[in-house]
């Protein structure tokens, strides 16, 4: 996975390989299958590449159909559904093989003005310089360094509060932004957004149950994920991801998690994640 901010960038460099075809970089991993947060970004990068440039992501809509093979391309192929004077939807089916492992909705939309409001930021949060490394809380609880987290060094990411159970479902926050500094590109600030979005969101599922999302007792793989871009955001600057559970059932955790910078709601995202006990 990428080491750095620059590696980060390179996975979304998409190689045209035909008419709204696509092949997407395979970064270095430890991990049998690719991670879902991944894959989703570069769908959307290959959306992307296919609207105008004036015209920004405003929703996506995925699926996690099959586990990605680490060592096999990624295909991308961009059906056009619509375009409209002000929106435009993409459809991006993904695949490895013959098999299709992702399948993505986008809408674009012209910048507009109209009314406007904003959530409030969570104010009972640590700020970033006092907030502790995912890995040093992770290393605290279990006793030594989790290993696979060096997979995204590429982010910085610190936890703003300690998880805890409420009457609403498992709660957690975290800051999160790049290692070092990114372009001004939006659309690439969109992509990064997408891809860390999945990080941590399916692991406030177990925060409510008295079991570890990290555990061999839990067989856990993205099932769908949904996003809404609010405002323009930069990835290189703290972002506050405030993710809560409010379900659990059938083996499925819901997740939902909103992001905050400079005070202000830039992103929304939902996703429903396998949770399985297995031992």
């Amino acid at each position: 996975m990428p080491a750095t901010t620059n590696d980060l960038i390179q996975l979304f460099d998409l190689v045209e390989v035909g008419k709204d075809k696509f092949r997407g970089p395979q970064p270095d991993t430890q991990w049998q299958r690719l991670f879902g947060g991944q894959v989703m970004a570069q769908a959307l990068v290959a959306a992307m590449r296919t609207v105008p440039e004036s015209r920004v992501v405003h929703s996506l809509h995925g699926y996690f159909l099959r586990p990605g093979n680490r060592r096999e391309p990624l295909r991308f192929g961009v059906e056009h559904i619509r375009d409209g004077r002000t929106f435009s939807a993409r459809r991006v089916i993904t695949r490895q093989y013959d098999s299709v492992i992702f399948d993505l909705n986008v809408s674009f939309q012209e910048p507009e003005e109209g009314l406007t409001h904003s959530a409030v930021q969570p104010e009972s949060v640590a700020s970033p310089e006092e907030s502790s490394s995912l890995a040093q809380v992770l290393e605290e609880r279990f006793g030594t360094p989790i290993r696979m987290l060096s997979e995204w060094d590429a982010l910085d990411v610190r936890m703003a509060s300690t998880p805890v159970p409420s009457q609403n479902g498992g709660v957690m926050r975290a800051w999160v932004r790049t290692q070092e500094p990114m372009p001004g590109d939006q659309r690439l600030h969109s992509a990064v957004l997408a891809y860390l979005t999945d990080l941590l969101l399916l692991s406030v599922s177990t925060v409510q149950h008295e079991v570890e999302f990290l555990s061999p007792q839990i067989q856990a793989a993205s099932i769908d994920h949904a996003m809404w871009f609010h405002r323009p955001a930069r990835c290189d600057e703290w972002l506050l991801y405030d993710m809560v559970s409010p379900s659990a059932s059938g083996a499925r955790g819901f997740c939902q998690g909103r992001l905050f910078q400079n005070g202000q709601l830039v992103a929304s995202c939902a996703q429903e994640g396998l949770i399985r006990l297995v031992g």
